[in-house]
């Protein structure tokens, strides 16, 4: 080589720099000879690098908006799962105000169910019937019911709650599993009557109203809410439609295969943990749920063995992050094919607008959404720009409503907390007035202060009959008193008649034996009379001459008399005995009487030192105008 060579090589080594001399010994010679094909593998090799660079990002953001509609469909499961578990906590507390009415120990069927009535006329709209039973040794039967017959026996009723022979115990409430009634399907809460332990309400519940309150269709098209219990029978199904039809699964088998059965288990598996719910991303299309691939959120529903499954087609759950990925992918392959058909003029600006796009996805997988991403271009590349914004502002609203959602169930959830403490500070009043009124003090009452409508009823209806019980002891208390002075007055006045009644038996006794012997004697002067007559008849007709007719009749005349006297005197012995029986009777009536009036006085005592215990306001004590005694005394003046 020359030293002129030398030195053009020289100088060209110099001024391309050291990274010329990498390179030539690199790449082969016919490439660097060949300008066109070098530029050729320089686009191509930008084209890679801008592919990859589009992919790893599209990638990236695909995957970043897959967890926040994981999260949006796992939040939902939650709050649906609260929605049912507050119903369920609702209808419970309803059941035990219920059963707290002493008017369920009433033993007449038609009082029974007229305060069935007047229950359900206050209760809410979704109260199907409402039931009292009662439990013997022989059974259990319905005795009063909205709908059942009274005297049904529990078991030929045909209701979910009698499929389970254990019932609730005081202060609790039973919970049956969905069962289908003549008016639909509903559930059954059993609480026993606070006041006898034999009898139970039973209030059914229907789930439509609480089945058209889920929203899993309204966030995801095609999507449905239904609760599943533990031996996979579907319990609740929103009315949107599902595999099985609108709202037609109730009661129906969920699933029909151990795979589809995998959210109930997940679901199962996560009670007692801190995790509230879970979502399965995609599940395989099933003819029972949903015929193509889906995606569905699991949460149990605590204090039961139902859990909350929200089901949607991955297509409509996911289909935006798998369009968002297949835009990525596209504007990717246009880049690409720009930078090859454009070459070397276009190269720079498209790898530029590249490069700050990348940057703004970037930002974006980062977190920050707020990135302006505009472009003024309306080639591909553009395209692709709007294509991010438009997928960067459905991101932003999507996480605006979950956010709204979120902030929408923390308000009821506090609202649900207020009315929760409310509830229990009344209760806690109403069991202090309660407890004053079982240890005898009757004049405390409940106060209505106009916040809860139930609670001012049950607060009227207390202190009403607060009122009518406190006045009845009043009135008892002041009756005992007179019952025990009466008796002292019955006693001391049935002894008076009764030595009374003894004097004239005995009286008349007399007189009946003084009768007696009158009787005798008349008898015999009458006998004499007739013999002195016959006598008298002999010597007439013996002795013609002697004249003794008129002294004759006058013997039969005064015998006639005297028979008729004995007669009269024997009728007065008669009465005479026939009055002393009665005084008799009328003593031993009186003997009676007192035994009666001393037990009454026996009696009226201890009911005295019992209605004694009782406080209760002045005004309420009964008093009787004149005295129970006054009765007594005219009667005795009477007799």
């Amino acid at each position: 080589m020359s030293s002129q060579e030398q030195s053009q090589t020289g100088g060209t080594a110099s001024e391309d720099g050291p990274s010329a001399g990498l390179l030539g010994t690199v790449v082969p010679d016919f490439v660097r000879k060949n300008f066109a094909l070098k530029f050729g593998i320089v686009l191509v090799i930008m084209a890679l690098s801008v592919g990859a660079v589009g992919i790893v990002a599209t990638q990236q953001f695909q995957d970043y908006t897959q967890e926040q509609v994981t999260g949006e469909y796992q939040g939902l499961a939650a709050q649906e799962s609260d929605i049912i578990q507050r119903w369920i906590e609702r209808n419970e507390l309803a059941a035990q105000f219920i059963s707290s009415s002493n008017a369920w120990t009433a033993d007449e069927t038609a009082d029974l169910e007229t305060e069935l009535q007047n229950q359900r006329a206050g209760l809410s709209a979704d109260v199907e019937h409402i039931h009292v039973l009662e439990r013997s040794p022989s059974g259990t039967t319905i005795i009063a019911s909205t709908a059942l017959s009274s005297g049904t026996s529990v078991q030929d009723a045909g209701r979910g709650w009698t499929e389970d022979t254990t019932f609730s115990r005081a202060g609790e409430v039973q919970m049956s599993n969905v069962y289908q009634s003549q008016d639909g399907p509903v559930v059954g809460f059993m609480s026993q009557v606070d006041a006898s332990q034999n009898r139970f309400i039973v209030v059914e519940y229907s789930t439509d109203r609480i089945a058209g309150s889920l929203q899993g269709a309204d966030r995801a098209d095609g999507g449905f809410t239904q609760v599943v219990n533990a031996s996979n029978v579907v319990m609740i199904d929103e009315p949107t439609g599902s595999a099985t039809g609108s709202g037609q699964a109730t009661l129906s088998s969920y699933g029909g295969s151990d795979q589809a059965l995998l959210p109930v288990q997940e679901a199962e598996s996560l009670r007692g943990s801190t995790q509230a719910a879970g979502v399965i991303r995609e599940m395989p299309g099933n003819s029972n749920v949903i015929g193509e691939r889906y995606t569905v959120g699991y949460a149990p529903i605590e204090g039961t063995d139902w859990v909350v499954l929200v089901h949607a087609p991955y297509s409509a759950v996911f289909g935006f992050v798998e369009n968002v990925r297949l835009l990525g992918f596209i504007g990717t392959g246009l880049m690409v094919l720009v930078i090859g058909g454009v070459g070397a003029a276009l190269g720079y600006n498209t790898a530029t607008s590249i490069d700050r796009l990348t940057r703004k996805t970037e930002e974006m997988r980062q977190g920050n959404l707020d990135v302006d991403i505009s472009t003024s271009r309306i080639d591909n590349i553009g395209q692709l720009y709007n294509g991010f914004s438009e997928m960067r502002d459905a991101l932003q609203e999507q996480i605006t409503e979950a956010e709204s959602a979120r902030k929408e169930a923390e308000v009821s959830r506090a609202e649900a907390m207020e009315m929760n403490n409310y509830l229990q500070e009344k209760a806690e009043e109403f069991s202090d007035v309660m407890e004053a009124a079982a240890g005898g003090n009757l004049t405390k009452r409940m106060e209505t202060d106009g916040e809860n409508e139930s609670m001012d009823r049950i607060a009227s209806e207390f202190n009403g009959m607060i009122n009518e019980l406190e006045k009845t002891v009043g009135q008892l208390n002041s009756f005992a008193g007179e019952v025990a002075e009466s008796g002292d007055v019955v006693l001391t006045s049935s002894e008076s008649v009764r030595e009374a009644s003894e004097q004239v038996a005995e009286s008349i006794q007399k007189v009946s034996d003084d009768a007696y012997d009158q009787k005798e004697r008349l008898q015999e002067l009458s006998e004499d009379l007739d013999e002195l007559v016959s006598t008298l008849e002999q010597l007439q007709e013996t002795n013609p001459d002697v004249e003794i007719q008129e002294s004759l009749d006058q013997f039969r005349v005064v015998a006639t008399t005297l028979q008729d006297a004995a007669d009269t005197s024997e009728e007065m012995m008669a009465e005479s005995e026939t009055v002393a029986g009665a005084a008799e009777e009328q003593a031993a009536e009186l003997n009676e009487v007192s035994s009666r009036a001393e037990q009454l006085k026996r009696y009226a005592q201890p009911l005295g030192d019992i209605l004694g215990r009782f406080e209760t306001e002045a005004e309420h004590e009964f008093v009787f105008s004149g005295g129970p005694s006054q009765g007594l005394g005219e009667n005795d003046d009477n007799n």
